[in-house]
């Protein structure tokens, strides 16, 4: 959906969007600033205190594209200006042959594109070039894209299969599905074909020694030599020594970057999550608009193997620390979970596109479960603090000791891709709650929300106000119509089969396709749709491949997901035990200023022993247990958090 056809208008989601707007954009903005990503763009920053970076640009594009998506919808003079000065900066230091990168161009000019794997400058000439896109819809001005498509235009001349070109593509996917952006902004068929080959080429190659990273290695090793270790200080020097084989099989597979084989023939989801996730979204567009029957059923294939075998219950994707990256199957550790919030961003870009080439209410449950569970919680309810890594477990004394986040969200991170992502992605979340499907509308989000269609086929205005997250109601009216006939297609939550319709207040039956009640009338003026969902809590448990939570259950209550904290149940929250037969408490409570509905049940905890090893059973005790929403949980201080509990 465009931006500017639909608009959150009240309700939760709406406070959320205004607190990104006006608070956490900010805070990212002064990070970036105090950090010296904004003035490393005119070398004025300090080159010891504030050593650039290659992927600087990334974050500030990040950070833009979200302010972009803000002033598309509610004009906004200062901080267009802000990002004006911004863009200026930027885009000085193109150079006459479109070439645009400020790490490369000021500090290792002799050294642009030598690197594709490791150095990601077409990753962040992809964020470039959808924030400019963003740029010029929500203003008119077209300096920030007409920069961007020289750069495109000078990429064009580097990289393809002609004669004289470098057989390359890009070690971080991104700039993909923004050559996909650029096309359906123009129309203009360069962005569509630069995609294209970027897909098709990748992980082409008759043996291992013709793989394009590979040879591009041997290059950097003829330039550069091998690293003496030797002249290294002994405490690095015996690590890197030590440690070469383990980083070798770690980040340096091919699979890490989705390069073991042609896209169009992969089955599995492999390696670094993000990476991966961003070229699967480009896929999905690929195969809308190039009618690629082959890449539909590679993205249908991938799309199975993450939310049947490599999705954590809030979404999280990516389970391995080391490497950022995807597993095996059903390898999701709680307590050490990565579960990068961008990757999540990544997977609801992923739905989304493929809810564009078939109808399917998968794509909406995955999107409204990460929307409202990992998404939700990588942000404190201030607005001031973000989660890199989602964990489903904190015992913050095990995280200190392995060095790991530790379950407090950071104003500030040095690898900053996450909180400006954030950002961007609640910016423009108003365009994940409906679709069109040939020409039908979907409603995907129970949101509240407008959405006008009056210029377009369906020729309708709705008006939707919804109780969610943290009630089961919903009502769209219409109020705007041209009397067409039209389908109208309202999602079926995965979590809640006997969803009731009531129209003009009759409850009425309906037909299910895919997951979706279809309704198809002459819509007019002042018809009114009552949608009623059960939002009694339910547990949850995995497939019994996923070790970590054999006898394990966690608990829902509508689309959110619900934890345990050690504020509300002591410390060793690893001692509880569930007992799944009781029914549960529901009070209205708030944590810091957000209203929740905490659930309390009855269960039981094992008492302390002195001894290590048991013959016996422990003992246990009866106790009551106290949930609170996943979103909140790290809002009152440093704690133990846990979602799967023991089940008796």
């Amino acid at each position: 959906m465009n931006i500017i056809d639909t608009k959150i208008n009240g309700g939760f989601w709406k406070k959320r969007k205004e607190l990104n707007k006006n608070t956490s954009l900010f805070v990212v903005m002064k990070s970036f600033e105090d950090t010296g990503r904004v003035k490393a763009m005119t070398g004025d920053n300090d080159p010891v205190k504030q050593r650039p970076h290659i992927f600087w640009e990334s974050d500030l594009a990040k950070l833009m594209e979200g302010a972009f998506f803000s002033m598309q919808q509610e004009k906004d003079e200062d901080l267009e200006k802000k990002m004006d000065s911004i863009i200026d900066k930027i885009i000085a230091n193109q150079e006459e042959d479109g070439y645009l990168n400020y790490f490369f161009s000021r500090h290792e000019p002799d050294n642009k594109f030598t690197n594709l794997r490791d150095r990601h400058e077409l990753y962040c000439a992809g964020h470039l070039l959808e924030s400019a896109i963003e740029h010029h819809k929500a203003t008119g001005n077209s300096k920030f894209f007409d920069a961007m498509e020289r750069y495109v235009d000078h990429i064009i001349t580097k990289f393809g299969r002609e004669e004289g070109k470098m057989r390359g593509y890009p070690g971080h996917q991104e700039i993909e599905l923004a050559l996909v952006k650029a096309y359906e902004h123009t129309n203009d068929k360069k962005f569509l074909d630069l995609a294209t080959y970027f897909i098709d080429e990748r992980g082409t190659h008759d043996k291992p020694e013709d793989h394009y990273y590979v040879k591009e290695k041997k290059k950097l090793m003829e330039k550069e030599g091998e690293i003496d270790f030797s002249l290294l200080p002994s405490a690095m020097r015996d690590f890197a020594a030590f440690d070469q084989d383990f980083m070798g099989k770690t980040f340096r597979d091919l699979h890490y970057w989705q390069a073991h084989e042609r896209p169009v023939d992969q089955k599995t989801a492999e390696g670094h999550s993000v990476r991966a996730l961003y070229m699967f979204t480009a896929m999905a567009d690929l195969a809308r608009l190039n009618k690629d029957s082959k890449l539909l059923n590679a993205c249908k294939t991938l799309w199975r193997n993450i939310v049947d075998k490599r999705m954590y219950v809030h979404s999280g994707v990516g389970s391995a620390h080391i490497g950022e990256r995807f597993t095996y199957d059903y390898d999701l550790p709680n307590d050490m979970a990565y579960a990068e919030t961008c990757a999540t961003i990544a997977l609801i870009y992923f739905a989304n596109r493929m809810s564009k080439l078939e109808l399917n209410s998968e794509y909406g449950d995955i999107i409204e479960n990460s929307l409202y569970n990992l998404l939700l919680a990588s942000t404190s309810l201030d607005g001031e603090g973000f989660f890199y890594d989602n964990y489903l477990e904190c015992v913050p004394g095990y995280l200190h000791s392995q060095g790991r986040r530790h379950g407090v969200r950071d104003r500030y991170h040095m690898c900053s891709c996450c909180p400006p992502n954030i950002t961007r992605l609640f910016a423009s979340m108003d365009m994940y709650i409906y679709n069109l499907y040939q020409d039908s509308l979907i409603v995907d989000q129970y949101i509240s929300s407008e959405i006008d269609l009056m210029n377009k086929t369906q020729g309708i205005k709705l008006n939707q106000t919804s109780d969610f997250p943290h009630n089961g109601y919903s009502k769209i009216e219409v109020i705007e119509s041209k009397n067409n006939e039209t389908t109208i297609y309202f999602r079926i939550p995965s979590w809640d089969k006997n969803m009731k319709i009531k129209l003009n207040g009759s409850k009425i039956d309906y037909e299910v396709v895919n997951g979706y009640a279809k309704i198809n009338k002459n819509w007019q003026i002042g018809d009114v749709i009552e949608l009623s969902f059960d939002f009694s809590p339910r547990y949850v448990r995995t497939n019994p491949n996923v070790r970590y939570n054999v006898r394990r259950a966690c608990l829902f209550r509508g689309p959110l997901l619900y934890c345990l904290e050690e504020k509300d149940n002591g410390k060793d929250l690893n001692k509880l035990i569930l007992n799944t037969n009781n029914n549960f408490d529901e009070k209205d409570e708030k944590i810091s200023s957000e209203n929740i509905i905490s659930l309390t049940a009855n269960g039981f905890k094992f008492k302390d022993s002195k001894d290590l090893y048991l013959k016996d059973k422990p003992d246990i005790t009866e106790t009551s247990l106290k949930f609170i929403p996943y979103y909140c949980w790290s809002n009152r201080g440093e704690n133990e958090m846990l979602v799967w509990v023991n089940e008796n």
